[in-house]
């Protein structure tokens, strides 16, 4: 389940790719969208992760 941060609603990966549909770049933006408001919330790819690990260990 992904929540929206600005209006709280929780929904799935699916749900999201519903309401991105006429998007062309829908398939690889990197970014989810609310169904309930319309509010984009980016993705935690891979990287930044890898990154935040790294970083912890380095501590």
């Amino acid at each position: 389940m992904i929540k929206c941060n600005f209006c709280g609603f929780e929904f799935t990966e699916e749900e999201s790719k519903k309401s991105c549909s006429s998007c062309p770049f829908s398939k690889n933006c990197g970014k989810y969208k609310c169904p309930n408001c319309g509010y984009e919330i980016v993705r935690k790819s891979r990287l930044s992760k890898f990154l935040r690990r790294k970083r912890r260990e380095s501590k």
